[in-house]
């Protein structure tokens, strides 16, 4: 699914779109619940050599594409 991220470097906030590979549907879920994507946006808006703190947003879901099923219940 893509997304609108948001992020904050120095005393500006920058607005992107990004990609997210989840189980969860929801912006607060995909924040709260999955750690994985969190960490690999971090990475990827920030870069590996930034000093700062790091917040990333997701604002919302544009586009859902299905990548697979699951046969259970999210967890």
């Amino acid at each position: 699914m893509s997304a609108d991220v948001a992020f904050k470097k120095g005393k500006l906030i920058h607005h992107r779109s990004a990609w997210v590979v989840s189980r969860y549907t929801t912006p607060a879920e995909i924040m709260a619940k999955d750690i994985k994507t969190m960490s690999r946006l971090e990475s990827e808006l920030y870069g590996k050599t930034y000093k700062g703190v790091r917040r990333v947003i997701i604002r919302e879901i544009d586009g859902v594409k299905p990548v697979g099923k699951v046969n259970r219940i999210a967890v």
